[in-house]
């Protein structure tokens, strides 16, 4: 179904009349996904902030993701407060992927550019979304604030993590590849957000959003494993 979606479904836990129970499972499966994946990280033994921010992001990400599905099954009881969570690690955790791909770039002039880009946009991210939160439209609160967030991480993927992941596998090495073909998995989330492509009432497009998320998550995580074997070789 397209253009329209499925109405949630509700379910009973304990005597509370909970929603979207597809969500809250996938959303647990991609947070235990990037912590696990930050745990790994954690393993490679580098002084270099590369690593300690792609640690950093799966480690956010992961926690974002889990409260993000908890705000999905209790939005009965905690309202749009509930996503709040979510919202809030959303721009952090693609801000420390961000600074990662940063961090590698072989220009220090142009690292200070693009660290201040970094730091400016996480600033107005936030400002964008208290705004909206407190001043938007009342009827729309549950997912208007979501807009900054998600044009954020559109925005900090393509650009820090696409492109420059593109320009290192051509400047330093090919397993710089797994970045922006982790980007390249995430594009279609857009599309099935945007166009509210639901395949089934059991799958809808927050679900197939977050299969592709967990795709890319682990391609990013190959690249990180992958350049610090490089290094290792080049030791």
């Amino acid at each position: 179904m397209i253009g329209v979606d499925f109405p949630k479904i509700e379910f009973e836990l304990f005597g509370m009349q909970l929603l979207e129970p597809m969500a809250l499972i996938t959303d647990s499966i991609l947070g235990v996904l990037g912590v696990f994946l930050a745990y790994k990280i954690s393993k490679i033994k580098s002084p270099l902030l590369f690593y300690k921010y792609w640690k950093l992001f799966f480690l956010l990400f992961g926690i974002g993701a889990f409260v993000g599905g908890l705000g999905h099954a209790f939005y009965n009881q905690w309202s749009f407060y509930g996503k709040i969570p979510s919202w809030l690690f959303g721009p952090i955790s693609i801000y420390f992927a961000e600074k990662a791909m940063i961090s590698s770039h072989w220009d220090e002039n142009k690292k200070k550019v693009f660290n201040r880009i970094s730091d400016s946009k996480l600033m107005l991210v936030y400002m964008a979304w208290g705004l909206i939160l407190f001043f938007g439209n009342e009827d729309k609160i549950s997912t208007q604030p979501f807009l900054p967030v998600a044009i954020n991480t559109i925005l900090g993927l393509l650009t820090f993590v696409g492109y420059l992941g593109f320009k290192y596998t051509e400047k330093f090495s090919v397993k710089f590849k797994f970045f922006w073909l982790g980007v390249l998995i995430l594009i279609p989330t857009a599309f099935i957000f945007l166009l509210k492509i639901n395949v089934h009432q059991w799958f809808d497009k927050n679900d197939m959003s977050h299969v592709l998320m967990m795709v890319a998550l682990v391609y990013f995580y190959l690249g990180v494993k992958k350049v610090s074997e490089g290094l290792k070789q080049n030791n």
